[in-house]
């Protein structure tokens, strides 16, 4: 198949997940094609050619600079007397009453080029299926167009206001829609999605490549880790109070950084002896520090302005190593994590709970052995790269096939 990946911005080498998909469908001998929105060359390219990169626009212009270029687009379109010229009048016009900019300046970058033909375009996150849509509808790119839905795309309310009317267009005129959760599967079909456009599409980890330890005997002090952007969806200040007040003898490493670093470092000041602030690491080294650690603490929350996680690649990787997770009950992490069987589950904002949590695991009143057996289960049948590469192969097959 000859598949566009659709990008807002590249490389994000925060948003491994969509790395490895990429990489994924290259090793099994796609034509892979990355568009992006916006392109940083300073970044090293991950692929280093293997797919080719289609720029809508280059990194970093003004706003200023995207204004006049939006002026000088509707100048051109307007003044046009070609087929062309009429789609992309109409894509612009429906994306400006809709009061979306992006989709404007992707048909002024794309205007005098095509970004090519495909078999299927697979957006990542909702706001690029919906600029991928308007690029179509300007006849500026070709291909069915499947879109990912991760989670703030689908939650945070500033976002949702201005977006979600354009989703529902999204819904009618597109092919496939791919939630990474059931959770979200409902929520699109609240908002109007046809159900039968819908295939809940997890992203995975590499299980391969985690060495997986059954039988592994506590640490003294329990060595209790994290790895999280400092926001308040991560629900670190629960952590942190949680680690303060248990009686027993525990270690918390978090690894991260952040806008609420001071405020964590703050409230850790109460048992600075018990908490290391690793700072940022590589995956490398992330993957190290949680490969010698007990337990790996998580307890996402619902922040104020309605972020919520999709379901965390972080709580796969510590599964598949075979360390104990605590996590919430939040999002699609009850999908991943059964409470009590392949993890732990404890109410959003109580420390309390895990702290109770922290002294079962120490008090060896649970069996661990089969905690980290149903895990690494768990990952392995369900969130398993190579399996999710070869089932999204399959989707998109079937999706051309109903052509």
């Amino acid at each position: 198949m000859k598949i566009a990946f659709f990008l807002a911005a590249y490389p994000v080498t925060s948003e491994t997940f969509v790395l490895r998909q990429i990489r994924g469908m290259i090793s099994l001998g796609h034509d892979v094609t990355i568009v992006t929105g916006l392109h940083d060359s300073s970044i090293r390219d991950p692929f280093e050619g293997s797919a080719p990169v289609r720029v809508i626009r280059p990194v970093g212009p003004k706003q200023s600079g995207l204004m006049r270029q939006a002026a000088s687009v509707v100048s051109l379109v307007t003044s046009a007397k070609s087929a062309q010229g009429r789609k992309c009048i109409r894509a612009a016009t429906a994306a400006l009453q809709g009061s979306l900019l992006a989709p404007l300046m992707d048909i002024a970058g794309s205007a005098k080029a095509s970004l090519g033909e495909y078999d299927v375009i697979i957006a990542h996150f909702g706001p690029a299926g919906v600029r991928a849509m308007y690029l179509r509808d300007a006849g500026l790119i070709s291909g069915k167009i499947a879109t990912v839905f991760h989670g703030l795309d689908v939650t945070e309310k500033a976002l949702l206001r201005r977006f979600l009317p354009h989703y529902k267009r999204l819904f009618a005129k597109t092919e496939m829609l791919l939630p990474i959760s059931d959770l979200w599967k409902q929520r699109l079909i609240a908002w109007g999605a046809d159900a039968e456009k819908i295939s809940v599409h997890r992203m995975g980890v590499d299980v391969a490549e985690f060495a997986f330890i059954e039988n592994r005997a506590l640490s003294r002090p329990l060595r209790i880790m994290t790895t999280a952007r400092f926001v308040q969806k991560k629900g670190l200040i629960y952590a942190i109070q949680a680690v303060c007040s248990v009686l027993e003898d525990v270690h918390f490493t978090i690894v991260g950084y952040g806008p609420l670093e001071h405020e964590l470092r703050a409230s850790a000041l109460a048992c600075s002896k018990r908490i290391t602030f690793a700072g940022k690491m590589s995956h490398k080294d992330v993957l190290t520090t949680l490969g010698n650690a007990d337990a790996f603490l998580l307890p996402s929350v619902v922040a104020d302005n309605g972020d919520m996680e999709g379901i965390p690649v972080s709580l796969m990787e510590a599964m598949a190593l075979g360390v104990i997770t605590i996590s919430t009950w939040h999002s699609g992490i009850p999908e991943l994590i059964s409470d009590g069987v392949e993890g732990f589950l404890v109410k959003e904002r109580d420390a309390e709970e895990i702290a109770d949590v922290i002294s079962r695991i120490v008090g060896d009143g649970e069996n661990l052995p089969a905690m980290r057996r149903a895990a690494r289960a768990k990952v392995e049948v369900e969130f398993d790269n190579e399996k999710l590469d070869y089932r999204l192969q399959t989707l998109l097959h079937s999706t051309l096939e109903d052509a």
